[in-house]
């Protein structure tokens, strides 16, 4: 919170630029990788003003990571 209300006026004044299409490729890329699956990603993408087409979630699906069988690496044990 600004305590000298010229500072807000001035903050209030910045130009905005509007988001590229690129910072919207990476948003959507980020989202599926920290998705759980595609519902998931669905969600996620709808609730940040992102596409939800289905050409667009067929082109993230690969980005979701794999879960369920995926070997799991213990880091506690010594290696031999």
């Amino acid at each position: 919170m600004f305590t000298d209300w010229a500072e807000a006026l001035e903050a209030e004044s910045l130009p905005l630029d509007p988001t590229s299409a690129q910072q919207l490729a990476a948003a959507a890329r980020l989202t599926a990788r920290s998705s759980h699956d595609k519902h998931d990603m669905t969600l996620l993408l709808d609730a940040l003003g992102l596409p939800t087409d289905p050409d667009t979630l067929t082109a993230l699906l690969p980005l979701i990571p794999e879960t369920g069988d995926a070997p799991t690496i213990d880091l506690l044990q010594p290696c031999a």
